[in-house]
């Protein structure tokens, strides 16, 4: 039996390209030539179990990107790697990789016994919390400044147009975000942020907040989503993000709760929103990245040579979505510190 296969290809609309912000970009024939960002690596916080997703994400990543580069991996976990997970990983990648033992920080004593005797999800409350901000102070990332943290199982279906790193470096950024989504606030939101109404002065005066709170009521934020970002550690290490994570922290342990699912993506949304510059923080919109349901597929017809994802899926044209937000209202995402008062 003949089948006949229809093909299309993806073009923007004129009114999108016209309209389309200016970016960092650089050539894809400059990228071989351009040297990796000194003191940057990938990091991992994962176990043995998850190999195959390990190796998926790292294929896409060497492929498309790191063996022009040979940036760094730093792979974290609190429970030791079998040696065919260390020797299935170093067989992929083309930079050195170090696997490191998490053993300090990893849990409170409120949360020191199994979940309904569940270790698993004990394990992933405690990397939750871990993610939020004990990471950035572990001896193996030391003479990092910069990490970019992978995903086990997320996949990079294009080409890299730009070194992230190096744009973080050239435009001083402290935050990059691949998606970012608005859901309902959860209650550590409503913690945090009165923490910050009572430390305005840890505010910047060229936030981010109506960017993050669109609502009046703070009923619906928009959340960076943690699973694929790029931060700059010395932000992470500061006293002021310091300060906003022992607070929540606190709050968490004396409730008897558990860290949960995206609270670290509220605590780092709220401290990147409202501790940085707007202008310290970009969307990486030229970046292609899938992860579970949600992706980020570049439009831009040159980038899709070098890609086989579908831009019309991409999950910033979601309602839910607020990374289009980011770069097509750049001038309304300063508020006065005072008005949070």
């Amino acid at each position: 039996m003949l089948v006949l296969w229809r093909t299309r290809s993806y073009e923007p609309p004129a009114q999108a390209l016209s309209t389309a912000p200016t970016r960092y970009t650089e050539p894809l024939a400059a990228l071989p030539s351009t040297p990796r960002v000194p003191s940057a690596c990938f990091v991992f916080i994962t176990r043995t179990m998850s190999l195959t997703k390990v190796r998926r994400t790292m294929f896409d990543i060497e492929q498309r990107f790191n063996a022009r580069f040979h940036y760094p991996y730093v792979f974290l976990s609190e429970l030791e790697f079998s040696a065919e997970f260390q020797l299935k990983v170093r067989s992929i990648a083309s930079s050195n990789v170090t696997f490191a033992l998490i053993t300090h920080n990893w849990a409170t004593s409120s949360n020191s016994t199994h979940i309904n005797g569940n270790s698993n999800a004990l394990g992933f409350h405690n990397m939750v919390r871990y993610w939020a901000h004990p990471f950035a102070t572990h001896s193996a990332l030391s003479t990092y400044t910069r990490v970019w943290r992978l995903e086990p199982g997320s996949h990079f279906p294009c080409d890299f147009a730009t070194d992230p790193f190096r744009r973080m470096h050239n435009l001083k950024l402290q935050y990059a975000f691949a998606i970012s989504l608005a859901s309902p606030a959860p209650t550590i939101w409503f913690h945090a942020l009165d923490f910050l109404r009572h430390s305005s002065h840890l505010l910047s005066a060229s936030n981010s907040m109506a960017w993050l709170s669109p609502s009046s009521n703070n009923s619906t934020v928009c959340q960076f989503l943690t699973n694929s970002e790029l931060v700059d550690l010395r932000f992470i290490r500061s006293p002021s993000y310091t300060a906003l994570f022992e607070r929540m922290d606190q709050k968490l342990t004396l409730s008897h709760n558990q860290w949960s699912k995206d609270d670290d993506v509220a605590v780092r949304s709220l401290a990147v929103a409202l501790l940085l510059d707007a202008s310290q923080v970009a969307w990486l919109d030229d970046l292609a990245y899938t992860h579970d349901l949600l992706s980020n597929c570049p439009a831009d017809p040159e980038l899709q040579k070098r890609c086989h994802c579908d831009p019309s899926e991409s999950s910033h044209l979601l309602p839910m979505s607020c990374s289009a937000r980011w770069t097509t209202a750049p001038r309304s995402l300063h508020i006065d510190p005072l008005d949070l008062l």
